[in-house]
């Protein structure tokens, strides 16, 4: 899975900004990542922006209270040269759209049509285009909506909710009360081929409540059992469970949020990991040197240090 991050993107973006030609007077963009890329690649080159279809109805060009360059536009009809803007080109259908969109307004301008990724087979579709990236590709602004999920493996806690709060942690009324109402975070549109979470299998009903009420749709519910709230805190490899599962599983990828368990499900498993709370990809070519980074933080030695202070404490009890 060829994975780009916002980071990717906008480094993409930077890199190649000087292919943009120098008289455009207006960016927009394709709805709906289009837009989000047209606006950065504005700001960069200090330009208005605008989505399309207000730029084919003719629409205002709102500005902020940043200076504007001498041959800032007032209106749609003053723009001579437009760079109309997508995040990625695969078909080609959007541009094409656009296209079309843009002839039958009879706008008397030139489009200049730039696809920030695009496949060897349709990079022509495009007058620029800043890299190439194959399919099969995953986005992170568009990995909860990917058709890849079926083929994945996510974490619940921290990836679709927030995670529970120490206190909440009580295998008591106050997780219980947790799961029945965790605040959702970024819910996948699509089918998620394996849940794997370590809440306790005696909250899987409370748990399948749950992902019923925001239309979380899934294969697989993996919840380990035959182990107590005291075993998982204290002697449960929660990366080691995770990464059997992805390992055993047909999946290309997996989902979580927890830093140290992502490097370490990917180690044991050998295939990709994308880290939520870091934004970052862990693959086989990359794990290593990540692990040796992570090993020389202090936080990070500090935290195993409290870990095992607690567990000889749990063993004297």
């Amino acid at each position: 899975m060829n994975f780009r991050t916002y980071k990717d993107l906008a480094d993409c973006i930077n890199k190649n900004i000087g292919k943009i030609p120098k008289d455009i007077d207006l960016v927009v963009g394709i709805p709906r990542s289009g837009t989000m890329v047209a606006n950065m690649i504005a700001l960069y080159l200090n330009l208005p922006f605008m989505d399309l279809n207000s730029f084919i109805g003719r629409g205002e060009i709102k500005t902020g209270s940043t200076r504007k360059c001498i041959s800032w536009i007032k209106s749609v009809d003053d723009a001579k040269h437009v760079l109309v803007v997508d995040d990625s080109i695969s078909s080609g259908k959007a541009i094409r759209e656009a296209k079309h969109k843009i002839a039958e307004s009879c706008l008397p301008c030139k489009a200049t049509y730039l696809a920030i990724y695009a496949l060897g087979i349709s990079c022509k579709m495009a007058d620029i285009y800043f890299e190439i990236c194959e399919q099969p590709r995953m986005f992170e602004w568009n990995y909860m909506h990917h058709w890849a999920l079926e083929f994945s493996c996510m974490d619940i806690d921290g990836v679709i909710c927030d995670n529970p709060l120490f206190w909440q942690n009580d295998d008591g009324r106050r997780y219980q009360d947790f799961v029945a109402n965790a605040v959702p975070r970024f819910v996948p549109t699509q089918k998620v081929g394996y849940l794997v979470s370590c809440r306790l299998e005696k909250y899987r009903a409370d748990t399948e409540k749950w992902l019923q009420l925001f239309g979380v749709k899934y294969d697989h519910l993996i919840l380990p059992n035959n182990i107590s709230a005291k075993e998982r805190m204290y002697d449960f490899n929660h990366a080691a469970y995770k990464a059997q599962i992805y390992q055993e599983s047909k999946c290309i990828m997996f989902f979580e949020s927890d830093y140290d368990q992502a490097l370490e499900i990917c180690r044991l498993s050998g295939k990709p990991v994308f880290c939520v709370d870091k934004r970052e990809m862990i693959t086989g070519d990359n794990v290593l040197e990540k692990i040796v980074n992570r090993n020389r933080e202090w936080r990070v030695t500090f935290k195993r240090v409290v870990k095992k202070i607690l567990k000889k404490i749990n063993y004297v009890e």
